[in-house]
């Protein structure tokens, strides 16, 4: 029988809860800083679209590079270790882009930050994946809601800072020392490393067994597709919601900041409700029709209209792909004759390249055409997540709901 939250759960287990959102709400946090002042950086630093795309290719890289040994890591030994020193890490990795005297140290600056907080995201995932095992019920999408309400209070956190005109150097230096603070008090609840470490040997083998469990399984390559497209559709609302809002539509700074900050709370909505929605509708459903939502939202963007319908269009765009990638990690968690922790391993490598990748892809496209055709063949991706939707299966809801 499943658990209930009134019995079996013990209050160990509802900490460990508690600090596994704490670390999603740091790293939402964390990304948000960056994201909320890229288009007052770029501007201090008279960055081109393709100079930023640089930059954020820069980020791309350190987190790829992370991301399959943190996730080896954190099979061997546990991800509560990794989870905490990549916190450590991202926090103080988040001040350097702020002092950026030009585009190369900059460049350099978020190969540092993607690197640590691409590390840090595999970890929690991974533990994210063990707390909800103890519980014996869905809880996915709860995690990935506190990481958008880390969006939407830094987000906005940022817009303010932007509408003051307080430099970036002084508002990430406080970003840091919250997100800081609120990681080491809240890592002591989480759960032990030895509720997820295997012992297994970190080596070539793992990642060969990793791409073998990807390509063998229809299902789990489906929502391996599934994850890059969110994704990159999330990467690209993180980083250039802002740009377009200030550059495309004359936005000042403060306004154009709302474009994530509209997307993280729709975003957060919709998880907060996700595991319900999920047992009344179905994982195939959520990802057809979140697609269709998507694509309205993105037509509202780039629509010649006025800022207020664009930041309505990003609002859209959130409620959309809010549940798609929990239930990606969940499809991938149960596909048949695969082992669990090196599928989700899998498709979380496809879906953060396609976080991390995508927003320089769309600065490449901005440079070569325009921002607004740029965000507009990101309906493309929605489109690929539809044809997908028929290969999701909704055995994970059906296997906790016979727990």
């Amino acid at each position: 029988m499943p658990h209930t939250e009134s019995s079996t759960i013990s209050k160990e287990l509802r900490l460990a809860r508690f600090a596994t959102c704490a670390m999603f709400f740091i790293n939402g946090g964390a990304v948000a800083t960056w994201a909320s002042r890229i288009p007052t950086i770029q501007e201090h630093l008279t960055l081109s679209s393709g100079q930023l795309g640089v930059v954020l290719l820069s980020m791309a890289i350190g987190a790829l590079l992370a991301m399959s040994i943190a996730g080896a890591l954190a099979s061997s030994i546990g991800s509560r270790p990794i989870i905490v020193w990549a916190m450590v890490f991202s926090c103080f990795a988040l001040v350097f882009p702020a002092f950026a005297p030009n585009m190369w140290f900059l460049a350099l600056s978020v190969v540092a930050l993607g690197l640590f907080l691409g590390s840090m995201d595999v970890a929690m995932n991974a533990h994210a994946v063990a707390v909800e095992r103890a519980y014996g019920q869905p809880i996915m999408s709860f995690f990935h809601a506190l990481f958008s309400v880390g969006g939407i209070v830094f987000a906005s956190f940022g817009a303010a800072m932007a509408a003051m005109r307080i430099d970036p150097t002084v508002h990430f230096c406080i970003s840091a020392v919250v997100l800081l603070i609120t990681g080491m008090i809240s890592k002591r609840w989480l759960l032990p490393a030895s509720a997820d470490a295997t012992g297994a040997k970190v080596g070539a083998s793992l990642h060969l067994e990793s791409l073998r469990q990807l390509t063998g399984s229809s299902v789990l390559l489906a929502a391996g597709v599934i994850m890059f497209c969110c994704f990159l559709v999330e990467g690209a609302m993180g980083d250039w919601s802002g740009v377009f809002l200030h550059q495309t539509l004359k936005t000042d700074p403060g306004f154009a900041a709302l474009g994530y900050a509209s997307f993280s709370a729709t975003m957060c909505i919709g998880r907060l409700t996700g595991d319900a929605v999920n047992k009344a509708m179905g994982a195939r459903n959520i990802v057809t029709f979140g697609s269709l939502i998507a694509i309205a939202g993105l037509t509202l963007v780039v629509a010649p209209l006025n800022p207020y319908m664009a930041v309505a269009g990003f609002a859209l765009v959130g409620i959309g792909v809010a549940n798609i990638v929990p239930i990606a990690f969940s499809c991938a968690g149960n596909a048949p004759n695969t082992q669990p922790g090196l599928a989700i391993a899998s498709v979380s490598l496809m879906g953060y390249f396609g976080l991390l990748a995508g927003p320089p892809i769309v600065g490449f496209a901005a440079e070569a055409l325009t921002l607004r055709v740029a965000l507009c063949l990101l309906a493309v991706l929605a489109v690929t997540m539809i044809c997908m939707a028929g290969r999701v299966s909704d055995s994970a809801s059906e296997k906790l709901a016979k727990s």
